[in-house]
């Protein structure tokens, strides 16, 4: 069974990257994007100093106890919006939500087919900072949120959880905000790279479809509740937008005429110097 779930989802995978030379044969692209080592220094050092605080206050550092106590979890207190998605703990759908999670973050490989190589730096750099904002986002709120996992109200929830810590990090849902963060980055960047194109829809849909089964996964495996996978999938949609957002060459141009400034950018045919006024 969770095998034949995998290969579906891998053949939607197949599908969106193989016509992807399609896009490329019927389309040209715009170089919408642009990248600014002011920029990018600012935002990557955010980036990393986000995930990587994270990462020590929860690994080396700890700033969360794992103190569990049955009697501080009443079924009856959880909201009832929650409640009705509640279930116990099922391996076979935690692996397949992490392997539809999976499959939505290497989405943007898309642009790995589609893209002349001169684009493939800006792409990349642009998903790795949103990866690293949205990691850091919602790793920071599971830190300081203490809510336990649906699973926990339920009898067979997994003991390995209990003993690492993981139980009591339910909020918010860290696969659903990276595959939203995966979906949102796709369709915000193949818009801006081929706005006249018909596939628009097809790789929207595709994209944050596997998101949301990813999330529904995650809800129906007992690892979230429902507020917690509408949180990542708000945490995740805003990065995966914002960040590509802040690198268009639209935004830059409006910058420039709010402040005059001097603007040194990296374009597909070399170096770009802009001096507004």
């Amino acid at each position: 069974m969770i095998k034949a779930r995998v290969q579906k989802l891998m053949i939607l995978l197949v599908l969106l990257l193989s016509t992807g030379k399609l896009f490329s044969l019927t389309y040209d692209y715009e170089s919408a994007f642009a990248l600014n080592p002011v920029n990018e220094g600012i935002e990557l050092g955010l980036g990393t100093l986000l995930s990587g605080s994270a990462f020590v206050c929860d690994k080396i550092v700890p700033i969360k106890k794992n103190n569990y106590n049955p009697a501080d979890w009443n079924k009856n207190d959880v909201p009832d919006l929650d409640s009705i998605f509640m279930r116990p703990y099922s391996k076979p759908l935690h692996l397949t939500g992490t392997a539809s999670c999976g499959l939505t973050m290497l989405t943007p490989v898309l642009f790995g087919i589609i893209l002349p190589k001169d684009e493939w730096l800006t792409a990349g750099l642009m998903y790795t900072e949103t990866l690293l904002f949205a990691n850091g986002i919602k790793e920071w709120i599971k830190l300081l949120v203490y809510r336990a996992r649906p699973y926990m109200y339920f009898d067979g929830y997994p003991q390995k959880k209990v003993d690492e810590g993981d139980w009591n990090c339910s909020f918010p849902s860290g696969h659903t905000t990276f595959a939203f963060a995966g979906a949102a980055f796709t369709t915000m960047a193949f818009c801006q790279y081929f706005p006249d194109s018909k596939y628009k829809y097809a790789v929207a849909g595709v994209s944050f479809g596997l998101a949301t089964l990813t999330g529904c996964l995650r809800m129906a495996s007992g690892n979230h509740f429902f507020s917690d996978v509408l949180t990542g999938a708000v945490i995740g949609t805003v990065c995966g937008i914002a960040v590509p957002y802040f690198h268009t060459k639209t935004f830059y141009k409006n910058r420039q005429k709010k402040s005059g400034s001097t603007d040194l950018s990296f374009v597909p045919m070399g170096i770009n110097l802009s001096i507004a006024f």
